[in-house]
């Protein structure tokens, strides 16, 4: 994606789940990882899209975001655009996603589509053929609700894998 697709968009900020700055309007907004952008959305209130996606929520992009952020080791970051409605918002949507499907750039970071790397890397920690490995695995082919990741039995697995960063570090 090209720095001047962004025009009109904010300053880049951490993706965090609490005292986000995003506007509770409609627009768009774009999730980069270092040179990864993993997901791009609009919605009618920018800011609860956003903290869903940062709580790892019921978010389709969570995989994609929490793989970037594993692959580029770089934190999640987060542009957005008011629009006026949410017509406009998807007719920017379909413009920035004119260079193909997401995450970007694609040959470097196709590993993360669905979240299918860091999914692999977490399966292998727990073992393959433990119950714990075949909660990731169902968690990721959802694609939400990955939150459910982030409690004490998976600790050692996370150890093992490292934690990505961003909001979901001080969990």
């Amino acid at each position: 994606m090209s720095p001047l697709a962004l025009d009109g968009f904010s300053d880049p900020v951490p993706l965090v789940r609490r005292k986000q700055l995003a506007p509770k309007r409609p627009g768009v907004y774009v999730i980069s990882c270092g040179e990864c952008t993993p997901h791009i959305g609009t919605s009618k209130t920018i800011q609860s899209r956003i903290y869903t996606l940062a709580s790892l929520g019921n978010h389709r992009g969570s995989a994609e975001v929490l793989c970037a952020a594993h692959c580029t080791g770089e934190p999640p970051m987060v542009r957005w655009i008011e629009t006026v409605g949410v017509s406009e918002a998807r007719e920017i949507e379909r413009q920035l996603k004119a260079d193909g499907e997401l995450p970007q750039p694609r040959t470097r970071f196709d590993g993360c589509v669905n979240g299918n790397r860091l999914r692999a890397a977490l399966v292998e920690a727990a073992g393959p053929a433990s119950w714990e490995a075949g909660y990731i695995a169902a968690l990721f082919e959802v694609g939400e609700q990955l939150r459910r990741l982030l409690v004490p039995r998976f600790l050692p697995v996370w150890e093992q894998v490292g934690w990505p960063p961003g909001p979901w570090q001080a969990t």
